[in-house]
């Protein structure tokens, strides 16, 4: 069917919703080719009559201004968040496979949960007709998963506590003695994000075991950070060397005393992704959402009302944000293919360090 015809009919169907055609433009899914593709899939997904994509994980509530770019795009299709992380996500989707009833369209959430659900078979693999889009690192070569963006982990600080000439300037000096007591960050061993985080940096040669074992005696650890970040706004914490960046220009854009510091070698970006679940009761909605994360207008909604960075690389981020690549520069990052193998090193290393 010819573009001019597709989009005659799809302009057809939404008038019967009130809505402006998807395809009066292209720019915002990059190309003609592409946003006749991604109509055609929103054709499918209309004449499936699937009027809602449901999405697993955390960072679908945290994104959900971006839901409302999707409806808008897509008039007959909602976003339905479901919130839920760690061992609550596990247990849930733990039951609906062993009942054999998939509730849940997509996964969002970051690379160990995207990669231990893959490893357990529990997604449909799918490349989207505009996969290309993006650059080869961030799409599985077997298409059971796309990477589509990143949250950078650096230090945040209540600026009544600290000015940045005080704040360490390397990882290393968070074992000095006069820090002793004034930070807060997630057990390394618990999952969660300074896990992922020193992973990364025990991959890149960044952080060895003595300086685990220090920068461990001079912190306050805690099973879980995000539940803590509020604590920072009230000061009753000082520091998280390595909090969200996201989480960061939420809460400055809500006035909070919040600085954000860079130390040297040690801003991690922590990728996050979506795959869609087998048995997904709206297959077609979620090859739309797939395809959709990958245009200009959902990469741009990433970073102005999600505030992470971007995958796609024509998008621009805000100035005063440090470009991607120069904080990807000092590290090795880990190979989603050896991630497995490489975090059972860290978790060796790190107990022995910690002596248990």
């Amino acid at each position: 069917m010819s573009l001019t015809r597709r989009t005659t009919l799809l302009a057809a169907a939404l008038a019967v919703f009130g809505a402006p055609a998807i395809a009066q433009d292209t720019a915002w899914a990059g190309t003609g080719a592409q946003a006749q593709a991604i109509a055609k899939l929103y054709e499918e997904a209309v004449a499936a009559k699937q009027t809602q994509v449901v999405v697993y994980g955390g960072y679908s509530a945290l994104y959900k201004p971006l839901w409302e770019v999707f409806t808008q795009r897509f008039p007959t299709i909602n976003v339905v968040p479901n919130p839920l992380t760690g061992p609550r996500l596990v247990s849930k989707l733990d039951a609906e496979f062993a009942a054999g009833k998939t509730e849940g369209d997509i996964l969002m959430a970051g690379m160990t949960e995207l990669l231990y659900n893959v490893s357990k078979e529990r997604v449909t693999p799918y490349k989207p007709p505009n996969a290309d889009a993006i650059p080869a690192r961030f799409v599985d070569p077997q298409g059971r998963f796309l990477v589509t963006f990143a949250d950078a982990f650096g230090t945040l600080y209540n600026t009544n506590h600290f000015k940045p000439a005080e704040l360490p300037k390397t990882i290393a000096e968070l074992a000095d003695p006069k820090y002793k007591g004034q930070f807060v960050f997630d057990n390394p061993l618990g999952g969660g994000g300074a896990t992922l985080v020193w992973i990364e940096l025990f991959n890149s040669g960044l952080i060895d075991a003595k300086t685990m074992r220090a920068i461990r005696d001079n912190a306050t650890m805690v099973p879980s950070m995000p539940p803590l970040y509020g604590n920072l706004t009230a000061g009753s914490i000082k520091m998280i060397p390595w909090g969200s960046f996201t989480r960061y220009l939420q809460m400055k854009e809500a006035g909070a005393p919040i600085g954000w510091h860079a130390m040297d070698k040690g801003v991690v970006p922590l990728f996050g992704g979506t795959t869609i679940l087998k048995g997904a009761p709206n297959a077609k909605a979620a090859q739309l959402f797939q395809a959709w994360f990958l245009t200009p207008e959902a990469q741009q909604a990433v970073v102005s009302k999600g505030n992470s960075y971007p995958v796609l690389p024509t998008v621009k981020v805000p100035a005063e944000w440090k470009p991607l690549p120069e904080l990807l520069a000092p590290l090795k990052m880990v190979p989603y293919a050896d991630y497995v193998n490489v975090r059972a090193q860290f978790e060796q290393t790190l107990k022995q360090a910690l002596g248990q």
